[in-house]
């Protein structure tokens, strides 16, 4: 059903009142009555009114005022002037203060039911925008994007989140040139011509704040009728979420697509390192024999010297292949990082390298409570051999490496790299003040193969490859810095909370044979030829077997000291299923391995049956006839 129209009817003359209403319940209204002004504002305050029917001479006020309290006070109340003095400024001095018209008395009956419903409608009108205003400038002050209304390029109007995202007060923009206040760029161009002008398509362009800081803005917009004058409406969004979301996205990506490479690396190196280390067994060890027979006197002692040279060499190229394919972490024990650095840089290998730089100076600077750090000390030594080289080829022959070490913690690592965790790590930064490394590059130099060296310097775009790998493994990060005076890498190992245990000197075992039984397993027949020479030629009684069948037969004739295992072989069971029917004849059965490729699947198996020493071909005289010793003394 619907509401009757509530109108209140203010005068002083109760006769008019009494007829008026009598009128107004003909027509099925619902009237309230007030003789004065004061009486008329409580009514308006306790109830709501449709309409209100004023009389010009209030004992108490003016209904002109009463009029203009209606207006601010109650919006949804509609006034009409009744008064016995038609003058024509009286009229308009009502019309301004609100009324929504003016009756002169007497009044006409169906004039005043007409003019009654013309302001019921006009009321729903008007509540009907306040409605739809009120929807928009939710749906206008709740959304992400800022809006603009701009008429001949000045801004007319906005919502609060345009002057939010630049940083203004309304006042400081409303009537200001626009866009060049808030937007900076060749994209505003862009904006103002072709299609994205017709069409209303955004673009993405810079947006200026006013406190001077940029950022990525996303802009659409398109000509309209704007309170009946033509108008553009631009609508603006910070898509700085968007683009660190791509960046992010982009960044995994990179990361994916370099664990792929590795892991394509990976399988390349665990396939070619067996091969390539057995065929350099012969190429080291063969000559390491010959010299250990002659003098360097001898005619041919140089030239074979320099073919041991050549095979460490290459084995040394094929172990940074498969440590940089490698990609399997283990945890080692603590390491005193500071004695690490000291002990490469007086190592016979550092000084040869750096007597070909003979003007370049070395300089540390390592904390002296310095904690322990996990990180194996063959990481170290390849991380120090990488990084110092890499400094001494940057700063050529005059110039000044730079090593230091320092405690140092992360409380929010994932600003720096989600890699990196929270707590405390050992930092050692290296640096050199050469040229620094192109913009261009820096983000390429741990990527395998990649080299900035220029044509005709040696490198296999390895080194850092290694570094990084080296690092990573130890649940560290390497961070480079570089610039026209020079580059420093940070590297960050994990700390143990512990400094350094005062280390005691152990006297050095012999390393020569006593007569003990070694079986050599592997079936590459001249890969036990080289070895058997060399255990023959130190004391100890070697015998060959090239199937897994030989191996067991004459475990099962003969007493073994030790067996020295080939992780891999064809068409035969491997060197972990071997070991295990060897344990059965002979539980306390002692081993070790030489693979050619360390940190196989197979090898880890092999430790976890505990086989302790693992050494990786080629190998050299005296370590592996320290491995043999230790593990013959140690079982």
């Amino acid at each position: 059903m619907k509401d009757k129209v509530k109108i209140l009817l203010v005068d002083d003359e109760e006769r008019f009142i009494d007829g008026l209403q009598g009128v107004l319940d003909h027509y099925n209204y619902s009237c309230a009555r007030a003789l004065t002004g004061s009486e008329a504002r409580k009514l308006l305050a306790e109830k709501e009114f449709d309409i209100a029917l004023l009389d010009v001479g209030l004992p108490d006020m003016s209904g002109c005022d009463l009029a203009e309290f209606i207006t601010t006070s109650c919006p949804d109340t509609s006034a009409i002037m009744l008064t016995g003095l038609n003058t024509v400024e009286t009229a308009v001095r009502a019309m301004k203060q609100g009324a929504y018209d003016f009756l002169a008395k007497p009044i006409n009956h169906e004039h005043l039911i007409k003019v009654i419903g013309k302001a019921v409608e006009h009321n729903k009108l008007r509540r009907d925008l306040r409605v739809s205003e009120a929807r928009f400038q939710i749906l206008a002050e709740a959304g992400w994007e800022g809006i603009a209304v701009v008429e001949k390029n000045l801004l007319v109007e906005a919502n609060s989140q345009f002057f939010q995202m630049f940083g203004y007060a309304k006042e400081e923009l409303i009537q200001r040139p626009f866009p060049d206040t808030v937007i900076v760029g060749d994209a505003l161009q862009e904006l103002d011509e072709g299609e994205v002008a017709k069409t209303g398509y955004g673009a993405e362009c810079t947006g200026l704040r006013k406190s001077g800081s940029r950022f990525p803005l996303e802009v659409r917009h398109r000509s309209m009728d704007y309170l009946g004058r033509p108008a553009r409406i631009w609508v603006l969004r910070d898509i700085s979420e968007r683009v660190r979301a791509e960046q992010d996205k982009l960044a995994l990506q990179d990361k994916l697509a370099r664990a792929n490479r590795l892991e394509a690396l990976g399988l390349m190196a665990g396939s070619v390192a067996h091969d390539l280390n057995n065929i350099l067994t012969a190429v080291v060890s063969y000559p390491e024999i010959l010299l250990k027979k002659m003098q360097e006197q001898d005619p041919y002692f140089a030239e074979i010297k320099k073919i041991q040279e050549a095979g460490r060499r290459a084995a040394a190229v094929v172990a940074d292949l498969v440590s940089v394919a490698r990609g399997k972490k283990t945890k080692p024990p603590p390491l005193d990082l500071n004695e690490q650095i000291l002990s490469h840089l007086e190592s016979i290998e550092h000084n040869e390298r750096l007597a070909e730089y003979p003007g370049v100076a070395i300089d540390t600077r390592l904390q002296t409570d310095l904690q322990s750090c996990f990180c194996s000390p063959q990481r170290v030594h390849k991380i120090l051999l990488n990084l110092i080289g890499n400094g001494l080829e940057a700063v050529g022959h005059d110039g000044i490496i730079n090593i230091s070490t320092e405690n140092t913690r992360f409380a929010n690592p994932v600003m720096r790299d989600q890699s990196m965790r929270v707590g405390n790590y050992v930092k050692m930064s290296i640096a050199d003040n050469g040229e620094g490394i192109a913009p261009e590059d820096l983000e390429h130099i741990f990527d395998p193969f990649y080299s900035t060296k220029q044509s005709g310097r040696s490198g296999t775009g390895l080194g850092l490859a290694i570094v990084w790998n080296s690092v990573m493994e130890s649940d560290g990060w390497v961070e480079p810095v570089s610039d026209k005076s020079g580059t420093r890498f940070d590297v960050y190992l994990p700390a143990s909370g512990k400094e350094p245990a005062v280390k005691q000197v152990e006297r050095r075992k012999q390393d020569n044979g006593g007569g003990e039984t070694i079986l050599l397993v592997d079936d590459e027949v001249e890969q036990n030829e080289t070895l058997q020479n060399m255990l023959s030629s130190i004391g100890y009684k070697a015998f060959c077997a090239t199937t897994s069948e030989q191996a067991l037969g004459f475990m099962r004739s003969c007493r073994v000291d030790l067996v020295i295992l080939d992780m891999i072989m064809e068409n035969d069971l491997d060197g972990c299923q071997l070991y295990r029917k060897m344990l059965e004849i002979n539980p306390d059965q002692r081993a070790l391995v030489i693979s050619g490729f360390s940190e196989s699947t197979q090898t880890a198996e092999a430790r976890a049956l505990g086989i302790t020493t693992i050494l990786e071909k080629p190998v050299t005289l005296p370590v592996v006839s320290r491995a043999i010793r230790q593990t013959l003394e140690d079982s």
